[in-house]
Order: structure tokens, then C-alpha cells, then sequence
């Protein structure tokens, strides 16, 4: 472990009073362009000051210290791993240890932007890239953004279904509708008069059937931990935020959003077939 993981970890362990945020950057120096690394460096103390910066080299140490460190923010640089297309990899990989926006340096953008709507597409609301050398206002303007709680949100999906819901306050089960989901949270409309409050713990049960899903381990039941961040004003919508989840229950997540995906995708393409040919 590299003398900045220590001191970081360090830090954050007499610092434990107050969770500091970080933003780690991921380059490699002895072939990053130096320029991009400083303007890197100048626009988060400028545009996010209250975030530490962590600059890391090794790829293991990465993946490690994300799984420590409350990261609010990730930077990968094209020189990390030397491809864009790795680079790719190694933010999927960290999106299994912390789902926060990434943010992709490239020098060469086509070949970013289809290995990442090969394999990432699903957090698309959620990162951005920029293209060497950097511009201190563009980016100045980006961070802003992901300053932000909507900028914070991965791609959600509709869907209308039926789902279990049990509330650990009462300990008693609940009927309401799937309204929309993503990978980091869940929309449910209630189907009860019953009152829920921020802060709550729920379950969600969402069956896989519909979606042609038959887990091994889960079977046709997915159950997602969640926690109540926003109530519509009557009190019938939950906007709930995903907790504890597990690395089978994420694989199983991303199985069934990649299902809705391709089924939204189906059903435009049957709608753009249809009116053409009513064109005709």
C-alpha cells in the first residue's frame, strides 16, 4: 500500500467524527499530459473545496481505498491504464465498490463513448468525459453540476409492477406499484392510505417473472433494502435510495435493468415501424 493510501486512511480514522468526502483521480504521471493533472487539481479546489484530493497510480490500490474512503467523485485519466477501453473496465469494476459519478479524460472520444454504451450505459445519467487537454471552465461547470443531488442519480427506468413491501417501523407487509428503478434507487406509489416518513427502512420484493428472470440463488424474487428520501406531497409516492446491497443482489440489479432497457428499446423500435408505416 502506497504512502498516500496509508495517510488518507489515516486521516479519515482521526477524522472519524466528521466523514470527510474525497475525490479520487486516477493517473498516471509518467504519461498523463502534466497540463490536464494540474488543471485537474486546480478547478476541485476552485469549483469543490470541501472535497479532499486523493491521486492514486496503481490500478489494486484504487479498487482498494474505494471501499474505505467516502469518494464523491472519481477522475480517470486515459494514461491510467494506458486505453480508454480499460478504462471502461476499471470504472465498472468500481462501480461495484461505489456507485458515484466517474468522470473519463480521453484522447480518443468515439472509441470511449462505444465501449462505455457497450458495458456502462446504464449509469449514463451519471458520468461525463472530457477531451484533452482540459478546460478549466468546462470542468469548473461539470463539477458544479455533480454538486448537485439530481446530477448524483444513475439512468432511472419506468415500470408498473406490483411489488411486497415491508416496513421494519411496524414490522407489517405493504402492496404498492414499482414506478421506476435504477441502480442506485426505486420509486414505489403506494396502494394503502398509510403514512411513511424520510429516514425509513423498507424492503422491496420485485418479482423477476415478468422480466423472464430466474435468478439461481434469488429464484423469481428480488429483495432490495431501501431507505425513504423523498414523499410526494399526498403522501403516495416513496423516492427511495438502494442500502446494503450485495454483490449477487447488484448483478441481479443490473440482469433486470438491462431486461427493461431492452424492452424500452423494443418498443420503440415497434413504434417507429408502425409510424412509418402509417407514413406510407
Amino acid at each position: 500500500m502506497s504512502q498516500d493510501v496509508a495517510n488518507a486512511i489515516l486521516n479519515g480514522n482521526n477524522n472519524s467524527r466528521k466523514k470527510r468526502q474525497y475525490a479520487l483521480l486516477l493517473f498516471n504521471a509518467k504519461t498523463a499530459v502534466l497540463r490536464d493533472i494540474k488543471t485537474v487539481e486546480k478547478v476541485f479546489a476552485s469549483a469543490l473545496p470541501g472535497l479532499t484530493l486523493l491521486r492514486l497510480e496503481d490500478p489494486d490500490e484504487g479498487l482498494k481505498v474505494m471501499l474505505l474512503k467516502n469518494f464523491e467523485i472519481i477522475v480517470i485519466d486515459s494514461s491510467f491504464l494506458g486505453d480508454d477501453s480499460q478504462s471502461v473496465e476499471y470504472a465498472a469494476e468500481a462501480k461495484k465498490r461505489k456507485k458515484c459519478p466517474i468522470i473519463f479524460i480521453t484522447h480518443q472520444e468515439n472509441l470511449l463513448i462505444k465501449e462505455y454504451r457497450s458495458k456502462l450505459h446504464l449509469y449514463e445519467e451519471m458520468d461525463d468525459f472530457m477531451v484533452s487537454p482540459v478546460d478549466f471552465v468546462d470542468l469548473s461547470r461539470r463539477l458544479k453540476k455533480f454538486a448537485q443531488a439530481d446530477a448524483r442519480s444513475a439512468k432511472r427506468f419506468l415500470v408498473e409492477e406490483n411489488v411486497g413491501i415491508f416496513r421494519l417501523n411496524d414490522d407489517k407487509h405493504y402492496q404498492g406499484f414499482l414506478s421506476d428503478i435504477s441502480l442506485v434507487g426505486f420509486g414505489i406509489k403506494l396502494q394503502s392510505e398509510s403514512l411513511f416518513q424520510r429516514g425509513e427502512q423498507i424492503q422491496v420484493k420485485i418479482p423477476l417473472g415478468p422480466f423472464t428472470i430466474f435468478h439461481p440463488h434469488y429464484g423469481d424474487i428480488l429483495k432490495l433494502s431501501g431507505n425513504v428520501r423523498r414523499l410526494s406531497i399526498n403522501g403516495h409516492y416513496l423516492g427511495c435510495s438502494i442500502e446494503y446491497v450485495t454483490p449477487m443482489q447488484s448483478d441481479c440489479l443490473v440482469t433486470l435493468l438491462e431486461q427493461i432497457s431492452a424492452r424500452e428499446r423494443q418498443m420503440r423500435l415497434n413504434s417507429g415501424k408502425k409510424s412509418l408505416a402509417e407514413a406510407r
